[in-house]
């Protein structure tokens, strides 16, 4: 009798633990729509983006995201494609948002940029 309720004990911790490991797991996605006006706000007060640049990179921000959910959401292609894919569209983005960019708004974009992608290396190493 005693084994049986150790073991009814152990198999509730282990169910309890293994469904809060879910939870953390499953966080919301948002769409490219979220996400490109919460990074044009991040721009725009970084940047000190006029309002014609705001609405320019907006557009260029929505295109971005919609292009990356679209490479994302394609379940066929290798890694090494799906790399190749989402430099091309960094790429071109840089390339656009240096024409609606002045030139000083570009290097801080820039730099914004890297730094942004050491964090993103960090937390991905500290995983």
């Amino acid at each position: 009798m005693k084994k049986l309720i150790i073991t009814a004990v152990a198999l509730v911790f282990s169910l309890a633990s293994a469904f809060a490991q879910d939870l953390q797991k499953a966080k919301p996605t948002k769409s490219p729509d979220e996400k490109s006006a919460r990074f044009t706000k991040r721009m725009t007060k970084e940047l000190s983006l006029e309002a014609t640049q705001q609405e320019r990179v907006q557009a260029v921000n929505l295109d971005k995201f919609k292009q990356i959910e679209e490479v994302k959401s394609m379940a066929n292609i290798d890694h090494a494609t799906r790399r190749q894919k989402m430099k091309q569209i960094d790429d071109n983005y840089f390339t656009t948002l240096k024409g609606v960019l002045s030139a000083e708004q570009f290097t801080k974009f820039q730099a914004m940029s890297a730094e942004m992608k050491e964090k993103a290396f960090a937390r991905k190493q500290k995983k």
